[in-house]
């Protein structure tokens, strides 16, 4: 929508004045060329060197509208971030066409209209967003047909466009295995980095080239005085707040695929990423390192503290704020589960969600006996629900290949091959529902960060003829069916074959 803006109108070399009679006491004015203008929009959204900024305009004059020679120009965009004020100068024509390269960011953008007769000069405001083409969207890593690790993107810098093939002649090697890819959030540049997480190896690389050096590993980034292997390769990454706005959190943690867990405060840290001594180890033996499962389970919308799972010992332990060991939690009697798991129990999968805070699928491996166990963990670490797996209601779930907690409904999916199951655990409503997919699933996981709705499962096959499939389903709050309903606008093909997503949304 157009707006019609009244200028400010500033003198600069004439004094409009206005004459004092000493005799009769009366005063003259000097009638002023005022303007209106037509066409300047409050904002504007462009992407950098992908854009040409075009803003046509209308001027009306009060006494002059027949002479454009008469009249000079200027738009200037300064940074919100610039004290000095001083900004760049990006048209001297009445109608702006600007090739966008501005560095990604915000700007105030001021156009002035100089009357070279009179020296008058007027001045009006808008504003500028300056994004990349993929500094918003999901970031999807996975392998290409040749069975090497690769990045496509779903970007949305206006429209929504595919980018493929993102880490090709990257400078890094060829890769095998996708595990992970993240974005670390924005909040300040020197702690931004996108990683790519693989088998293999684990590199950060630039987040708008995607470029990367095979010097930028996480060990680099790690000052320990423990004995601790020489390769740190992380494959699962909490750095930003669960908001779409995709802002960095005030705390990191970083597991390694050898369950190696780092912890840092970024409010702490002066220059860049530092970490420490590796958090997996608790306060009463400080020298002996436990392998983590591949999540720290934390409150998703702002981390104070969490919980590890300790595979070598089967147990939970929490940590602090500020924590440089963990604790271990003590279980109560009438506990709805144990922190200290019984014999031949251990943990199946896990994941941090909206909504219901951490989730865990726990298996008893000789009976394959199920159960799912809810906790809050932030500054203290407390159980808030317990569920048994009725094994009639979820069958063949010993052999599920890939799972998902609905974040508002008491629903576990999991797939095995082309069935896609899904288990109601509302206790005396226990469901079990099914349908089929056209190909075997490669990724499924809830989108607990673009939107606030928390309704929307994304689920990623592959075939030969179409590559990978990313299709987006929503989830409808009938409590009595399942109601899953396919977006067909939300389904892109010829894809890598995912293996999993992040959202990003930043201009770093």
């Amino acid at each position: 929508m157009k707006r019609y803006i009244n200028w400010v109108l500033m003198v600069m070399a004439v004094s409009l004045a206005v004459a004092c009679d000493d005799d009769k006491g009366s005063y003259s004015y000097v009638e002023v060329n005022e303007i209106t203008v037509e066409g300047l929009e409050e904002s504007y959204l462009v992407v950098y060197k992908k854009t040409v900024l075009e803003i046509p305009i209308t001027l009306h004059f009060t006494m002059d509208n027949d002479s454009p020679e008469r009249y000079e120009y200027e738009w200037k965009a300064v940074s919100y971030t610039d004290n000095t004020g001083k900004g760049v100068v990006i048209g001297t024509e009445r109608d702006l066409s600007y090739w966008v390269e501005l560095a990604p960011g915000s700007y105030a953008l001021y156009l002035k209209v100089r009357d070279k007769e009179t020296g008058l000069l007027w001045m009006g405001e808008s504003r500028i967003d300056v994004g990349t083409e993929t500094g918003k969207g999901f970031l999807l890593i996975g392998e290409d047909r040749e069975g090497y690790v690769n990045v496509d993107m779903i970007a949305m810098p206006k429209d929504t466009v595919v980018l493929r093939n993102l880490l090709t002649d990257n400078g890094l090697p060829r890769l095998r295995g996708a595990r992970n890819i993240h974005h670390t959030g924005a909040a300040t540049n020197a702690f931004v980095k996108l990683w790519v997480m693989t088998d293999d190896r684990s590199y950060y690389v630039n987040t708008t080239t995607f470029y990367g050096y095979e010097s930028n590993t996480f060990e680099r980034l790690v000052y320990s005085n423990m004995d601790i292997p020489a390769e740190l390769n992380p494959v699962w990454i909490y750095s930003k707040n669960c908001y779409p706005s995709g802002d960095a959190a005030s705390r990191r943690v970083i597991i390694c695929s050898d369950g190696n867990v780092f912890y840092a405060g970024l409010s702490s840290l002066e220059a860049d990423e530092a970490y420490s001594n590796p958090l997996n180890r608790v306060g009463t033996t400080p020298n002996e390192l436990f392998k983590a499962y591949p999540c720290a389970f934390l409150t998703m919308d702002m981390m104070f503290g969490g919980a590890l799972y300790d595979i070598d010992n089967n147990r939970f332990v929490s940590f602090g704020s500020n924590a440089t060991t963990c604790s271990v939690l003590s279980d109560r009697a009438g506990d709805v589960f144990p922190w200290k798991q019984p014999e031949g129990r251990t943990i199946r999968f896990g994941e941090n969600i909206r909504e219901k805070g951490s989730m865990v699928l726990m298996v008893d491996e000789p009976t394959k006996e199920f159960h799912i166990y809810q906790f809050s963990a932030s500054f203290s670490v407390r159980k808030t629900g317990y569920y048994a797996i009725n094994k009639s209601l979820a069958p063949d779930l010993d052999k599920a290949e890939f799972f998902a907690f609905a974040p508002k409904r008491t629903m576990l999916f999991y797939t095995v091959g082309k069935t896609l199951h899904c288990y109601d655990y509302n206790p005396g409503y226990e469901r079990h529902y099914q349908m089929e997919l056209e190909d075997e699933v490669t990724m499924m996981k809830f989108d607990n960060y673009s939107d606030w709705n928390h309704n929307s499962l994304y689920i990623a096959t592959y075939n030969e003829r179409d590559g990978g499939t990313l299709q987006r389903y929503e989830l409808g709050d009938n409590p009595n069916t399942l109601d899953l309903t396919k977006d067909e606008k939300c389904r892109w093909t010829n894809l890598v074959k995912v293996k999993n997503m992040d959202w990003r949304n930043s201009a770093n």
